[in-house]
Formats: C-alpha cells, sequence, structure tokens
C-alpha cells in the first residue's frame, strides 16, 4: 500500500513539475528564440566573416579560401599594417606613403564631417523644433505639414539638386563645406525632437516667460536640458549617418584622384577595395572596412541603453 502510495506521489510529482516546465517554457517563446538566434546569426556572420578574411596572411586569401574562420597560417596583422601604416607585403607594394598620409586625410575628413555636422544640425533641428512647439507664429501649421510632407520625397531624389547648387556655389572645393550643408535640412530628428517637446507642459515656458526670461534662455536653460537624452540620440544617430555615408561624398569628389585629401575614410576605402580586391590583396580591402566600421560599433556599444532611453523618449520604441 505504501508502495502504491508512493509511485502515484511520484506520477503527480511528474505531472506538475512537467505542466510548471510547460508554463515556464511554452512553445511560442521557443520558437520565438530560435527565429531570433537565426536573425542573430545571419546579421553578425557577414560582420565575423569581415573580421576574419581581413585577419588573414595575405597568402591565405588565394591558396586556401574555404579556411575563413581559421586560417591555414594563422592570423594576422599585416593587412592593417599595410592600411594603418603602409607596409610592404612580401615583394608587392601594395601601399606608399602617399597613400598613408591620404588616409589620415580621410580620418580627420570623416570625424569632421561626421561630428561638425552633426553638431551643426542638432543646433538648427533643435532650435526649429522650439520654434514650431512653443512659438505662436501665423501658418505655423501649415508650414509644418508641408515640411513633414517632403519626408515622403526620397532622399536620392534631392542628391542631383544638392550637387548642382555645390557645383555652382564652387563649394565642393572647401573642405567640410560641400560635405555638410546639405545634410542640415534632414526632417526626421528635427520630427521627433519636436514630439519630445510637445510633451514639456506649456505652462513651464509661460511661466518663464511672465518671469521675463527670453526665448534663447527658455530653450537654453529648460527646453534642452530636458530634451537632452533625445536629443543624443538624434546626434549619435547623426553622427554613424555622417561616418557611414559613400554617396553624397562620391558625388561631391567621384573618382578623381587629384582630391584625394577631400576624399571621407568611406569614399578612400571604396577606392582602395576597388584597386585591393584581387588575389592576394583582398585581405587589405577587408581591414580597410573593418577599420570603418569601428568607430560607428564602439560609439553604438557605448550609447545602446542611452538610445532606447531616448528613442522611448520620442515616442518611438524600437
Amino acid at each position: 500500500m505504501e508502495k502504491n502510495c508512493t509511485v502515484e506521489n511520484c506520477k503527480q510529482l511528474d505531472k506538475r513539475n512537467e505542466k510548471n516546465l510547460h508554463l515556464k517554457y511554452p512553445a511560442s517563446k521557443i520558437v520565438s528564440f530560435i527565429i531570433l538566434t537565426l536573425f542573430c546569426i545571419v546579421w553578425i556572420a557577414p560582420f565575423v566573416l569581415l573580421v576574419t578574411v581581413s585577419l588573414r596572411n595575405q597568402n591565405d586569401a588565394m591558396l586556401y579560401p574555404e579556411q575563413f574562420l581559421y586560417p591555414h597560417s594563422g592570423y594576422s596583422f599585416e593587412s592593417y599594417r599595410v592600411i594603418l601604416f603602409g607596409e610592404t607585403t612580401g615583394e608587392q607594394h601594395i601601399t606608399t606613403g602617399v597613400d598613408y598620409v591620404n588616409l589620415l586625410c580621410w580620418i580627420l575628413n570623416s570625424c569632421g564631417s561626421a561630428i561638425g555636422g552633426t553638431i551643426l544640425y542638432l543646433l538648427v533641428a533643435s532650435l526649429t523644433a522650439y520654434a514650431f512647439t512653443f512659438l505662436e507664429v501665423k501658418g505655423r501649421n501649415i508650414l509644418f505639414a508641408i515640411i513633414i510632407a517632403s519626408m515622403v520625397i526620397p532622399g536620392a531624389a534631392t542628391t542631383i539638386g544638392n550637387q548642382t547648387t555645390i557645383f555652382g556655389l564652387g563649394w565642393q572645393k572647401v573642405p567640410l563645406i560641400g560635405l555638410i550643408l546639405p545634410g542640415l535640412c534632414g526632417v526626421y530628428g528635427m520630427y521627433l525632437i519636436k514630439t519630445f517637446f510637445s510633451s514639456i507642459p506649456k505652462d513651464l515656458v509661460e511661466s518663464a516667460r511672465m518671469d521675463g526670461y527670453s526665448n534663447l534662455r527658455i530653450f537654453t536653460k529648460i527646453v534642452l536640458p530636458l530634451g537632452k537624452t533625445v536629443i543624443f540620440v538624434q546626434g549619435l544617430f547623426g553622427f554613424m549617418g555622417g561616418w557611414n555615408d559613400l554617396i553624397w561624398p562620391q558625388m561631391l569628389y567621384g573618382a578623381n584622384v587629384n582630391n584625394k585629401n577631400l576624399w571621407t575614410l568611406q569614399v578612400g576605402m571604396a577606392y582602395m577595395l576597388g584597386k585591393y580586391r584581387t588575389g592576394n590583396q583582398i585581405g587589405v580591402s577587408l581591414a580597410g572596412g573593418v577599420v570603418c566600421i569601428i568607430p560607428v560599433l564602439i560609439v553604438y556599444i557605448l550609447a545602446a541603453n542611452k538610445i532606447v532611453e531616448g528613442m522611448a523618449s520620442a515616442g518611438v520604441k524600437r
């Protein structure tokens, strides 16, 4: 009798454990986990391939193309020494001292374009968002609707007009000016900043005006500190967009080697990708790709929490 009770108790206990396991890990969660894992693999695999191939010995790419995860001759920083320091690889001189000097110019141009363009854009976007939110101007809503409607126009459709304007003024020869100016008219960031500004109580702004605050002081002392998170996030997006931009700099400078000192890092790496894309030189071009990615990757990792917080504050949740 005691044995039967014990067996029955064990069976009941097993059923309870099985039921709890199903409650803890339902089928929907398991399927979601599998799908998300596959998506992560698909997104990460190209970057892993990029890094591993760039770390291969120059001859491995030709002799052992199938060994991309662990090279036949082991990992090597040979391609990065070529890219960053202008070193030779074996008997073939892949890059020169002039290329090394140009690389420094490309990095400086990219930093100037990304950082300078982001700062100016945030200034223009935040001031515009403040005007549309807190200033009572006749026709404000109509003007705002027209600006928002312009978001449906693809960016590629306006690049020809921007190029014609910049070339007509001769600004393509001025460092950074031609790169930065067209980006100051972006609407999306201004819209997100305005969305957050609209959540700020207008009584707070009106009280400040009654105390004698000017619009500039209200903007700098009240509105800007409250909206610093969403502005910071838009700054990160602006920096990443400016750093990664390839089409617009190429439209300005093309493949004209006489303008090498005006190229951004992306244009320079694209040029090197075309120049060193065959044979045992493929590792050099891929190392250039890694060099382009690393700064943005570091910034994104360090500011990941701020990005989620800022997008949530602006009313957009990713």
